[in-house]
């Protein structure tokens, strides 16, 4: 096992400790793990460079493999404009968050950073912030192979009878129509936010992004819901259903 081990990473999550030390949880090409950063004496050291969204370069230390790694060496390579801006911020939070939990500690590769990195760029770029977010959350559920059943394309179908799907069954995890879901942990998304979900989960993302659903507080209670059941709860969505109309 070597002690040392030098890899670029984007901070997901910081944890202070009593100590002043911060445990972050980093995601790099060769998966997600997490590290202690050491309080230093001079401001603009090692926990400044680690501030959410940041690409980084880390050197971390091991004395043993199943050891909690120390961060010894942190550059800072980049910090992404535009995502502490209010309008932003909560979004990136998101991405971040639902990166975390749907990722392993181990082998997570490099299409996942890939796909958070770009999606933390366009929430700090786009015009409509909320939008990106929307359509990287599930293509991030997508990627982990957790994604919504999709009978039918355009409009998508309820599975049971063949209707227009107007609900996301949470517990199964299929678009139906009302009558044939769940039960009541089902989110209404109506007829057009089911088909903005369907375009949403078969891609490309360019086009999710351009044509978002027009109630978006049903598309966050949904992506809330469907979560919920097969993830686990996401803190930074309670925020963004509370919010949304």
């Amino acid at each position: 096992m070597q002690r040392y081990t030098i890899s670029d990473a984007l901070v997901l999550r910081r944890a202070p400790l009593p100590s002043g030390d911060v445990v972050v949880t980093l995601l790099s090409e060769h998966g997600k793990w997490r590290a202690v950063a050491r309080k230093g004496r001079l401001p603009g050291g090692n926990l400044a460079r680690l501030s959410l969204f940041h690409d980084v370069t880390v050197q971390a230390y091991r004395r043993r493999e199943d050891d909690l790694a120390v961060l010894t060496q942190v550059r800072l390579n980049g910090a992404l404009p535009g995502l502490t801006r209010p309008e932003s911020y909560p979004y990136a939070h998101l991405v971040a968050e639902l990166a975390d939990a749907l990722s392993v500690d181990v082998h997570v590769g490099e299409r996942l950073l890939a796909v958070v990195s770009s999606g933390l760029r366009g929430i700090g770029q786009h015009p409509d912030p909320e939008a990106v977010a929307l359509a990287y959350a599930w293509y991030l559920v997508t990627l982990a192979g957790l994604a919504p059943l999709v009978h039918g394309a355009n409009p998508p179908r309820c599975d049971r009878c063949g209707a227009p799907a107007t609900v996301l069954a949470a517990a199964s995890g299929a678009l139906r129509c009302i009558e044939h879901g769940d039960g009541p942990r089902d989110a209404f998304l109506g007829e057009d936010g089911a088909q903005a979900l369907a375009m949403a989960l078969a891609g490309p993302l360019r086009t999710s992004v351009a044509q978002p659903p027009s109630e978006r507080g049903r598309a966050w209670r949904a992506l809330h819901a469907y979560l919920r059941e097969h993830v686990g709860e996401v803190r930074a969505l309670q925020g963004l259903t509370q919010a949304s109309p």
